[in-house]
């Protein structure tokens, strides 16, 4: 059975017609609401990128320059960055001159990322992390460390 709007009345055609009209209207309307929802995410988003990138640029030549200290030894990076930031290291196994795997039992998570930060900052590089929550507020970590080529 089809739907034949000459079988309707003028004022049912009317109403038809305006049925039809604020469907359309209040699609487009939700249609601009999501997209404009859409550009919000899109806008933070990208001011988040801008000001990381904006601190990256701000990084002083000092901080680049500690990098020449390590560039030879990854132990010399690890225990001495270990030791600023009040880190005790269960074990280490050199995997090969550039890097090696770092043990650490029982040791709040931000100091352990405080640690990950500072050795970033002089030449080290994570390539493997594995934390697992051992106690109330601390963890236990295995990581691997590479040595930064410049």
């Amino acid at each position: 059975m089809r739907f034949n709007l000459n079988h309707l009345s003028n004022r049912e055609q009317i109403l038809t017609a305006g049925l039809i009209l604020l469907i359309f209207c209040i699609s487009v309307i939700f249609a601009i609401s999501w997209f404009n929802n859409q550009n919000k995410i899109l806008e933070k988003e990208n001011q988040n990128i801008i000001s990381r990138l904006n601190y990256i640029e701000s990084i002083p030549i000092s901080v680049t320059s500690n990098r020449n200290f390590y560039s030879n030894n990854i132990s010399i990076l690890v225990n001495s960055t270990s030791k600023d930031k009040n880190i005790q290291i269960d074990r280490t196994q050199p995997l090969n001159e550039d890097s090696m795997m770092v043990w650490v039992n029982e040791v709040n998570f931000i100091d352990l990322f405080n640690w990950m930060v500072s050795m970033g900052e002089q030449g080290g590089q994570i390539e493997k992390i594995n934390i697992r929550k051992s106690k109330k507020d601390k963890v236990n970590a295995q990581i691997s460390i590479l040595l930064k080529t410049n």
